[in-house]
């Protein structure tokens, strides 16, 4: 053993044993055919092995069996060419204790000569914490390579870029080596070194806060990208470095969601506004139709029953009169029809604006009622539709405010003339919808144009509307329509 200062040779062998006993790692000699000869206290330790049982063993006994032969291999390979090997030398290896656990360890081999015999110097050093911290930042990072969001961390004194993810990556299109030579300016088409000074001297003085920042970001491409942008500092490093993380979200699809949105709500409003306006068509065609000519045609028979008791002159200017209130009956009529034949415009024809009725009171009736078709739907004349559409949505409003129905048939069938059927399985209509009012507009609407509409129970329970007209319009059975005008006085 070489000797030291005069100071340390009064410890004499004490000093060297005390030295090797004070390393934190574990000290082995090892002789030619692998037994140990000298462990330090810090083996012992480690190994979890008294130094009685560890002097003599096998240093193979120290390892887990499926590496033992391995070993074996190498140290005799060792003891031929003995080497200095450092610790850290890029092998991790595992011991095995005592009891049986194993862990993770780096090992340096020294030789060392002694008389006429080589022994092998190790120093075993346990690196689980190091490995279990290495084990956390590969989850971590990992982790943050499966976001879709870029994670860039930039130093705050050169803007250069650290590290990226491989959502970064994703995001604009470079490659990692290639970002982490770059900084933000190479990617903020609209930013400058001055916004980002003064965003870091922000985060310096708002410790622990973020900042949100909507930008964009200039792709490999060529193609600039709407960003969401959070900035955020990273505690300081021990060498009083500061570092930024950014977390980056490309939020086109989003944008262009919130414009469909947009769009779709102007479309709903412009829907709102067609259908208030459709309303009042209907309301003021059938106020002309319900109070202006009836009193129009009653004034129209009045005055056909003077005639008859007026002298020949008078008769001539009554006659004059009446034609001329014809006229304006029939004018009137083509109003309505104008009025209420807007609808006809809407797509699909006859067939897509009854499915349109249907479906639009599927809300009211909680359920999607049943619609069939039979015969040449779209040969049903203009006329008879603007009667037919009131009629079908005021038997579904009826069952919808009446019958508790679960279910809705409407059937259309069309041959020589239509017959539109709506049942339901319902606890039935009321009587002052049967007798009275709700009947009546139905009824009325279907006489406009010769037809016939009734409501009847079934068997069973539920109710039964039918509503049936000629495929056109009548010819002659309406004095008002009809080419003579108010019926004759006589």
């Amino acid at each position: 053993m070489a000797r030291g200062t005069p100071a340390l040779d009064a410890f004499g062998d004490d000093f060297s044993w005390s030295l090797l006993d004070a390393t934190p790692d574990a000290m082995f000699v090892v002789g030619g055919t692998g037994d140990i000869i000298f462990v330090n206290n810090r083996a012992t330790e480690m190994f979890g092995y008294t130094r009685d049982n560890l002097l003599g063993r096998q240093v193979e006994q120290l390892l887990p069996e499926d590496v033992r032969a391995v070993h074996r291999a190498h140290r005799t390979r060792y003891r031929a060419e003995p080497t200095r090997r450092p610790m850290g030398a890029g092998l991790v290896l595992r011991a095995r204790r005592s009891d049986g656990s194993e862990f993770p360890v780096e090992i340096s081999l020294s030789p060392m000569d002694l008389g006429d015999e080589t022994f092998s110097v190790a120093a075993v050093r346990d690196i689980t914490d190091r490995v279990e911290a290495e084990d956390y930042l590969h989850r971590v990072l990992t982790t943050l390579d499966a976001s879709d969001d870029g994670v860039f961390i930039f130093d705050a004194a050169t803007l250069k870029y650290s590290y990226v993810n491989d959502g970064a990556v994703r995001l604009v299109g470079y490659a990692h080596d290639e970002l982490t030579t770059m900084t933000p300016l190479h990617l903020e088409p609209h930013a400058n070194a001055a916004s980002y000074r003064a965003l870091i001297d922000q985060l310096q003085a708002q410790e622990g806060k973020s900042v949100n920042w909507q930008s964009s970001l200039l792709r490999k491409d060529g193609r600039e990208i709407p960003v969401e942008e959070t900035f955020q500092a990273a505690p300081a490093g021990r060498d009083g470095s500061l570092w930024v993380i950014v977390l980056a979200r490309g939020i086109a699809d989003r944008l262009r969601a919130e414009q469909e949105l947009r769009l779709s709500q102007d479309a709903l409003r412009e829907a709102a506004r067609v259908m208030a306006v459709a309303d009042d068509r209907e309301r003021i065609a059938r106020d002309l139709h319900d109070t202006v000519i009836q009193r129009l045609f009653g004034s129209g028979m009045k005055l056909q029953a003077t005639m008859s008791i007026a002298n020949e002159e008078v008769q001539t200017r009554l006659a004059s009169t009446i034609e001329d209130l014809d006229d304006t009956i029939k004018e009137l009529r083509m109003a309505i029809f104008s009025l209420q034949g807007a609808a006809s415009a809407a797509p699909g024809g006859l067939r897509g604006q009854i499915v349109e009725v249907v479906t639009a009171a599927a809300e009211s009736l909680g359920f999607d009622p049943r619609v069939q078709f039979e015969g040449p739907i779209e040969s049903i004349d203009e006329s008879v539709m603007i009667e037919l559409l009131p009629s079908l949505r005021e038997a579904l409003s009826n069952i919808a405010r009446h019958a508790e129905a679960g279910t809705v048939r409407v059937r259309f069938v069309v041959a020589d003339s239509v017959e539109m059927t709506v049942t339901d399985d319902g606890v039935g209509v009321p009587e002052q919808v049967v007798g009275g009012r709700g009947l009546e507009n139905m009824v009325q609407r279907a006489q406009r144009v010769g037809g016939t509409a009734r409501i009847s129970a079934l068997r069973g329970g539920g109710t039964e509307v039918t509503w049936m007209a000629p495929l056109g319009p009548i010819k002659n059975d309406d004095p008002i329509t009809s080419r003579g005008g108010f019926p004759s006085p006589t």
